[in-house]
This record gives C-alpha cells, structure tokens and sequence, in this order.
C-alpha cells in the first residue's frame, strides 16, 4: 500500500523519480526548481498538447496552424488579454516566480528535445507567463462557464463525484476521501498526475496538463477534492438599441467599442486576417446582435481576473481546516465544490466559487434576462463563509456528485431558505441519489472497502423502478414485453462487463426520450411522485401510466433485437474500451441512469467518464491507491500511454507511491536538475 513521507527536510538535491506509471515525483530545493521541473515533467509526457493549449490560449492557433478560429475570436471578444499584465503585477511576486519557473521548464523541454515534438506546435515558443494565465481562464472560466452561454446551455457533461468520511464511518477511525472527477478523455481536459517535494511541504494529485498547481489530492496533513457545483455566475441579458446605442435605464448610451483581428494560416500558406469589433455594454460584452437588440454576456472576472494559483497552492500546503478556509476565502477558484478530510478527523464540505449577490431567483438568472434596468448588473459578490458549508456532520459523511449542497448528507444539515434561491438549484438526480445512498447504507467503512464502493456501477433509476416494472407483469400477455421485464428485473442494476441487462436498459431509457420527446436528463417524467427535500434518496417513483411503459418496453425490446441476437446480451462483449493497440470490455455507465462509476461515449467528443481517481485514507502512514485512466502521457510513443486502460476495465486501482522508499522500488528513470540544464538561469532571463 502506498505511503505519505512527511518531507525529511534535507533535500539537497533537485531531482525526478519517474516511477513505472509515468508520475514525476518532484524533489526540490526551492520554489523556482521545484516548478521549473513541473514544467519540465508535463512537457516530457504532453509536449505536443501542452504546446497546442498554449497556444490556442494565446488566441493564435488559427495564426500558428490553422486550428481554433472560433476559440482565439471567442477568447479575444472575452477581453482576457487585456488584463494579462495587470493581473500577473497584482501577483504576490512568490507567485509570480511560479509562473515564470514552470513557463521555463517548458521552453528548456522543447529547446533541449526539438527532435519529439510536432514541428507546427514548435512555433507557439517561446511560452511565457501569460500563456500559463490564459490558459487558466480558458479552462476554468471559458470551458466551464462562458461556453456554454455563448452556445445557449450547449454544455459537455462535464461533473466529478467526492466524498469525506469521519472516523465514526469507518472501521479504522480515520477520515477517508475519494477523488473522482469525469470529464471526457482527451485535451483540454486531461489531468496531470504528480508529486511535488520540498523542504516545506509534500503534495500528491492532479492537475490539468497546462495547470503548475494540484487541483486535488492530499498531503501529511489533508486530504482535498472538488467537484462542478451548481452555480450561476455567468448571465445573459437581452438589451434594447437603436441608431445611437443601447437601452439602459430610460436612456440610450453609447457602446465600448474596440477592434480586435484574428489571422488564419490557410492550406496554401497564406494568412487571411478577419476584424472584429468588441462591443461592451454596462452590462457586459455583446456576444450576439440583431436589428433592434443585441445579447450581452456578464460573468465573474470578467474585469478583474485573478489567476487562481494562490488559492489552489495554498489550499495544498494547508494543515487544518483554518488554513484551508483562509485559502477559500480569496475567492480566486470562478467554481467547483470543495471536501475536505484531515488527519485530526474533521471532514467538510464548502460551496465554493465567486457567487455573485442578484435580484430574483434561479429560475428568472437561468433565462436570458431584461436589460432594461442598472438594478440587474450584479456587481458583489458573497463571501465563502456566506455560502453553504457543512463540518463534522453527525452522519459522518459528506458528497457531492454535482447536486446542489443542500443534500449533501442525508439526514440533510443545511436548510435552503437560509439561502438567497439564486445562488443554487434544489434537486437531486438519480447519479446523486446512488452517491447519497452508497453512504448512508455503509458503515465500519474499510479501505479496501471503500475502493470497491467507488466502482459501484448500479443504475439507480434502474433499480428504483424494478419493483415497477414487477407489477407490469399482471397487465399484460404480450410475451414480447413479458421476457424483456424478466431480462430487466433479473438483471442487478450493474454496467459491469458480463452484465445482463444494461443494454437493454439503456435501449428502454433511449426510447423514452425518443417517444416522449424529452432529453436524456428528464427521465423522471416518467414517474408520478416526484423528488422530495424531505424523501431525497427515495423519490421520484412509481410510473404514472402503466400502459405507456408497457408499450415504451415493446418498442425498446423491438429496437434492442434489431442490434443484438438476444434480450439478454453481456455488456462488455458489445460496448468497448478501444485505443490504439488496447481493447477491453467497458464498466461503468452514463451518468444520467443514476450511475455513480461513469462511461459513455459520445460521437462528437469520444469517451467520457471516470479519469484521475484517487482514494485516501489519512491514517499513520497515509494510505493510497489510484487511476489516471488514459494514462500519464498523450504521447503515443510512451510507454504510459493508455497504460491504465485495463485496470480501468477491471474496476481495480494502482498503488500510489507517495513515499521516497515505494518511489525508488517502483523506480523507471532519473532526472536532475543539474543534468536537464547547465543554463537554466540564463533561460529564467
């Protein structure tokens, strides 16, 4: 089992244990080496993507090669480039170095190893500090929020899963944590495993490739996760305007305007330069115009963006929940949901994010709001301690499987009047549900436990609506629909490999959407009693037209034998992990049916799901095991590439190999600082 060294405190040496999973442990005498190596470590195994990230984030890929045009004009409209500098001279100058030190690695990589990397992406060099702060935004304020504003509501389904356990839930009296983020399976997405040494402190987890911080994982004291929460800080307004400008107020101002071009290589090597013009109201910046109207976008930082390595850098170092709040408390992180676990035994959950204070409810800000009135723009925001938090429940859990905060342990703490309704939804689906459900049946929790309770892969809406489905039985004689509801109330719920029933199930959920022409997320339309505040783990239920689920399953049954030879067909022989020279039965299913260990695959993005897990429990010694799904690498020369891919099929983890002694058994390679560059200082110039 993998275990946490506190920091000996006599590094004298900078240096890189590459273990046999492709993880850089980093040993570092200073801040400056320790992220110049980070650098360094991201380039050798993500040079090309790091390189094409920077550079769509620099708004120049379409310039550079010929990719992103819509990306470089929508970060330009996004104004980030003019706050760059501002933002990066605001900075603590400890910080500052950081960005500088890991912009460096990554020059000095691509300087000394020119020969691997993609010559097109080379003409990104050399990456600076700005690149690293763009890029930030580009992930966590564009992809998250932004985005999917600009497509009106056309979001990836991106989410995570976490939890924290007390001692009073486990069998060893130790808190435990699960990391469990699920994005899809390739850039901008990727995460980045890795390990970070110094005379001061010793971080272990993941970050995305481009990130020089750990978004989670643990240290000698604390253990961290965060999953997308439920928030709404980036809104639409629909505002009047005529020849002479827009409506506000009674009166018709003038717009900001500013031009701004974006170049485009071309097949024949010929660069096409396109103008545009930046159009900014008190509002926002306008992202859409018509004859008599235009669509203005506001969102938080949007003029005063603050790259958020402070917060995540110190929420690392933290050793309490003090120190922890008070990184929560800058307010830098534009989302995400935070849990935390200690090695003193104290777990909590916090609402994280810059939450703006509005007029109105969810509802009203989920809509594209009346620009009419200044008393619309929002211009404050609450403060962390203002938002929902829960310590120590009496449960002695917490999750969060991207629901709202208000069940995240059951009996349920937080009450959602003492909270404005803008600042998050009340509901629960059916992925939160097996999540919430998972913790409340468990106790005398074990470590070997909870990694197993991880991979749990059961539908909860399947299992919901067995019983049903059951009494359908008496309603019918259509031997059809008789012998799916037997394949279906036989099968267990499982998306595992040799599972019976999941295609059909997913046939049958695929055919609800289709006949009753609802989206993949609306499934619980199907059922009469609707999800209660007060029966959060057992609502929705029961099917309001018995009749209508009867013929949905003939059709589904009728559907499902058009693709396979039988009802009941294994899951894993048909739906499949493939990539490259790797092919394995998938596990796991799509979050939408309620399954908490989440795959699926979709036509425009790939695969989806479960990527860097991590489970923690904060014992003496610290124990450990995880998975980085596509591996630590993206280059396919590698031999980390993919390298996971099996273990992923097989529900198992790694150990992860967090101590010096586990490092050096485990050992693939070495590198010094001394070895990668005799003149790095000339390079930091």
């Amino acid at each position: 089992m993998g275990a946490c060294a506190f920091p000996e405190g006599n590094i004298k040496k900078d240096e890189i244990l590459w273990d046999n999973y492709g993880v850089p442990h980093i040993y570092a005498t200073s801040d400056s080496n320790l992220y110049f190596m980070a650098g360094w470590s991201q380039m050798r195994n993500h040079g090309d993507i790091l390189l094409k990230l920077f550079g769509e984030a620099r708004g120049k890929s379409a310039e550079l090669w010929g990719d992103g045009f819509e990306l470089n004009k929508n970060m330009h409209l996004m104004g980030i480039y003019d706050q760059l500098e501002s933002s990066f001279n605001q900075l603590n100058p400890q910080y500052q170095t950081i960005l500088r030190a890991f912009a460096g690695g990554v020059n000095m990589y691509a300087q000394k190893h020119r020969e691997s990397l993609n010559e097109k992406y080379l003409k990104v060099l050399p990456v600076t500090e700005y690149d690293v702060m763009a890029h930030i935004f580009r992930i966590l304020n564009y992809e998250f929020l932004i985005s999917g504003e600009l497509h009106y509501g056309l979001n990836l389904p991106m989410g995570s899963n976490a939890w924290a356990l007390s001692g009073s839930k486990t069998a060893t009296g130790n808190t435990m944590l699960l990391v469990n983020p699920h994005l899809p399976w390739s850039d901008p997405f990727l995460w980045f495993e890795q390990q970070y040494n110094t005379n001061e402190f010793n971080m272990y987890g993941a970050g995305f490739v481009g990130f020089p911080f750990l978004m989670f994982g643990f240290n000698n004291y604390i253990s961290w996760a965060n999953t997308v929460n439920t928030l709404d800080n980036s809104d639409l307004f629909l505002i009047k305007k005529n020849d002479t400008g827009y409506l506000l107020d009674g009166e018709y101002l003038s717009f900001e305007e500013k031009n701004y071009t974006v170049k485009e290589l071309q097949e024949d090597g010929s660069i096409v330069t396109t103008e545009f013009t930046q159009k900014k109201t008190r509002h926002g910046i306008v992202i859409k115009e018509f004859e008599d109207k235009v669509i203005a976008i506001r969102f938080a930082q949007m003029e005063d963006f603050v790259p958020c390595i402070e917060q995540f850098t110190l929420m690392a170092k933290a050793q309490n929940p003090e120190n922890f709040n008070a990184a929560l408390a800058l307010r830098q992180i534009p989302l995400l949901n935070m849990l935390y676990a200690d090695r003193k035994g104290n777990i909590m959950y916090q609402f994280g994010g810059i939450i703006p204070k509005k007029n109105g409810d969810w509802d009203k800000w989920w809509e594209i709001v009346s620009g009419d009135s200044s008393s619309e723009i929002w211009t404050d925001y609450y403060q962390s301690y203002e938002l929902p938090r829960v310590i120590n429940p009496e449960s002695g859990w917490l999750q969060n499987a991207n629901d709202p905060p208000f069940t995240n342990t059951i009996p349920t703490v937080l009450n959602p009047a003492d909270f404005e309704s803008h600042i998050t939804p009340l509901y629960m689906d059916f992925r939160s549900q097996r999540s919430a459900r998972i913790l409340y049946e468990e106790n005398n929790i074990t470590f070997e436990r909870l990694v197993e309770l991880k991979h749990d892969n059961k539908a909860e809406f399947a299992l919901r609506i067995q019983d049903d489905l059951l009494s359908l039985k008496e309603l019918t004689s259509d031997s059809l629909v008789l012998a799916a509801i037997e394949t279906l109330t036989r099968w267990d719920g499982s998306f595992d490999n040799n599972s019976m029933g999941a295609l059909l199930f997913l046939e049958f959920t695929n055919t609800i959407a289709t006949e009753k022409k609802i989206g993949r997320y609306q499934l619980e339309e199907l059922l009469k009693n609707k999800w209660s505040f007060e029966d959060p783990i057992r609502t929705p239920d029961g099917f309001t037209d018995n009749q209508e689920v009867i013929e949905l399953i003939r059709k589904a049954a009728l559907n499902h034998l058009a693709i396979y030879p039988a009802l009941a067909v294994p899951y894993g022989d048909f739906y499949k992990l493939k990539k490259g020279k790797f092919e394995f039965p998938a596990t796991g299913g799509p979050q939408h049916l309620g399954v908490f260990r989440i795959f699926w695959e979709e036509p425009s993005v790939g695969y989806l799901g479960d990527t860097f897990v991590l489970v923690v429990e904060m014992g003496d010694p610290i124990k450990a095991k995880g998975l980085l799904t596509y591996g630590n690498s993206s280059n396919p020369d590698s031999k980390y590439y993919w390298d996971q891919l099996e273990l992923f099929s097989k529900n198992q983890l790694r150990e992860i190999w967090s101590g010096r002694t586990d490092q050096e058994n485990n050992l693939d390679f070495k590198e010094s600082l001394k070895e990668i560059s005799l003149f790095r200082e000339k390079e930091l110039q």
